[in-house]
């Protein structure tokens, strides 16, 4: 009966020498059953190759003697090797032995090679001459000493357990037939003998080496995985940090945007106009920093799709002249662009935001200087670079400004300079156009940041189909009548702020904060309500695309719906967009707000 075995060791849970070593020569057993096993037809057939020469040339008894002899040597060694498949099998030992399995290895392999070694004396009779049948000897020994290197060398036991015992025996018996030849064939035989065991040796040195270097090179590996899994990990952890962390920040700046410019409204005229301007303006400086981080989840859950088409790139430049030359000329800010008629297939606002993004921070570092924008084609690519003489990047710097958050000279954190973020959306979004952004600064020189487009952009994916809804509808496409809105919102301050916001445009506002409440209200209103503004994440089991559905059917029609989410998850925002429905992100701007509330209504009476 088999008995339990524990199973091989693991050398990438420790970095202890002994184990490591162990785990070597458990590799090194392995191949030292795995080479012997391959030699077994070899050597059988060469024993019944010699004793069969032999007997023709000397009818000799002895000869079966030897062959009876060397035959169970052979069948020991084969019944071993059966054992030890049995006993550690491949499929739980698939490249290690444990040292114990090799015990019997080296007297099995010496008891063979006496075998083999009495062949000298068993198989040469004595007396007579020995011309023809020593050579024959010698060839077939030495073959098998030889032949026999890389199945032994794996165990320097093993290297002496075979090869002084064919040797000895064999150099003894041309000893003891005297004469010339006698002792050069004896002498002959102990010179090969050693040249083999240093041979063997050689090599099981360079073995060892090996199996030192691809352990090694496995531990890496191994290391470089758990690494990677626990910096996919770490990355997993802190999106759903910052995804949760913006969430809870949209939903109160959400409401101040609408209550600040509420205020601004209705202070019209008042002294106290210029301070609620003032909070309006810090409310949209806080609004930008969280839409920044919207953009990138926006970009990973597959929302912003590129929409090529043809346009030359001296219209482009001229959209950024037109952007940038009064604040560079404000600045004292040498402007220039180097164009020529290039065409690029290439999505004409994707391009211009990054490169507006290259030039905003260049007049920013470039004090009184000079900025170039240039366009050159390389083969079937265009570069448009964007050089500045300013103050430059220092070197350690460089690989990591395309970095999220980092940024080269804010070591404060000072909130007025932005998150860090402007980068990081200009390389994904590069990457959507097919192509690719670098650096190149000099310290005390300036910089040049450039974008390395295809001529020809490869075909666009299909657009989400919520996101372009509201940008895509006409503007001003209202119906002449103030429309009665239902609010599905589970924070009270939210739902207060957009009914202040929205009473002098409204006919009605009915504020709910669940779903059951929203659903008596929808089925308690015969007059129905013109438009829906839901919140994506409720505190009720469904989530505000589910509760959009069920409001519909109980409103017997598809009442047009803004839904309004202050995730940046990749994947709820992904959700959000497959939904069809219009798609607001808080802080949602009051007149977008607005705009979008009237254009929905309007095309919806319109059809």
């Amino acid at each position: 009966m088999t008995s339990t075995l524990p199973p091989p060791p693991d050398p990438f849970v420790t970095d202890d020498a002994a184990t490591r070593n162990r785990f070597i020569r458990e590799r090194l057993n392995f191949q030292l059953f795995a080479m012997g096993r391959t030699t077994q037809v070899g050597a059988f057939l060469a024993a019944v190759l010699l004793w069969s020469i032999f007997f023709l040339l000397t009818r000799e008894a002895l000869v079966f003697a030897w062959a009876a002899l060397v035959h169970s040597a052979q069948a020991c060694r084969s019944w071993m090797f059966w054992r030890n498949a049995r006993d550690y099998p491949p499929s739980r030992f698939p490249d290690t032995q444990p040292s114990r399995a090799v015990a019997h290895v080296v007297p099995v392999l010496a008891a063979t090679a006496v075998a083999w070694g009495l062949s000298a004396w068993l198989l040469i009779p004595p007396g007579g001459a020995h011309d023809a049948q020593a050579p024959i000897l010698v060839v077939v020994l030495f073959g098998m000493m030889a032949a026999s290197i890389p199945a032994i060398m794996p165990q320097p036991r093993a290297v002496l357990a075979w090869l002084a015992p064919i040797t000895l025996l064999l150099a003894a018996r041309f000893a003891w037939m005297g004469g010339a030849q006698g002792w050069i064939m004896g002498t002959c035989t102990l010179l090969f003998g050693a040249t083999m065991g240093r041979f063997a040796m050689a090599q099981h040195r360079l073995q060892v080496a090996s199996l030192r270097a691809q352990l090694e090179k496995e531990t890496l590996t191994h290391e470089l995985m758990v690494r990677t899994r626990d910096l996919q990990r770490l990355n997993q952890e802190r999106s759903r940090f910052f995804a949760s962390a913006s969430h809870d920040l949209r939903q109160p700046v959400h409401a101040l945007a609408l209550f600040s410019r509420s205020l601004q409204r209705d202070l019209a005229g008042h002294p106290l106009q210029p301070v609620a301007g003032r909070v309006v303006q810090a409310t949209d400086a806080v609004s930008r920093l969280l839409n920044a981080m919207l953009d990138i989840s926006r970009i990973d859950a597959g929302a912003v799709q590129p929409q090529p088409s043809e346009v030359a790139v001296d219209q482009i430049f001229l959209r950024l002249a037109q952007m940038f030359e009064p604040r560079a000329n404000e600045a004292g800010i040498e402007l220039r662009f180097h164009t020529g008629p290039e065409l690029v297939t290439t999505d004409t606002e994707l391009v211009l935001r990054i490169l507006s993004n290259f030039l905003d921070n260049a007049i920013k570092y470039s004090g009184r200087g000079r900025i170039l924008v240039s366009a050159r084609v390389r083969n079937d690519r265009v570069r448009l670079a964007v050089w500045d003489s300013g103050r430059g990047i220092a070197a350690e710097h460089l690989e990591h400004v395309f970095d999220e958050f980092y940024q080269v000279d804010n070591p404060q954190r000072d909130v007025s300079h932005g998150l860090g973020i402007g980068l990081a959306i200009v390389k994904r979004l590069a990457r959507l156009l097919g192509g690719e952004v670098g650096v190149r600064s000099v310290t005390g020189r300036g910089s040049v940041f450039w974008l390395d487009l295809p001529r020809h952009a490869p075909a666009p994916l299909a657009r989400a189909t919520g996101g372009a809804a509201a940008a895509e509808l006409p503007p001003g496409a209202g119906t002449g009548r103030t429309p009665r809105v239902l609010l599905l919102d589970d924070e009270a301050s939210v739902g207060e702020a957009i009914r202040l916001w929205l009473a002098p445009h409204c006919e009605r506002i009915a504020i709910t904060q669940s779903v059951a409440a929203a659903r008596a209200l929808v089925q308690a209103s015969p007059e129905g309500f013109d438009a829906f503004i839901v919140d994506l994440r409720l505190a009720d089991a469904q989530n505000g695309i589910e509760a959009t559905a069920e409001l519909r059917a109980l409103a017997g029609r598809s009442v047009p719906t803004i839904l309004v989410t202050g995730d940046t998850d990749p994947a709820r925002v992904r959700a959000a967009y497959s939904s069809g429905l219009t798609v607001m992100f808080k802080p949602v701007q009051p007149e977008a707000l607005l705009q979008a509330l009237h254009t929905l209504i309007g095309n919806a009476h319109g059809a």
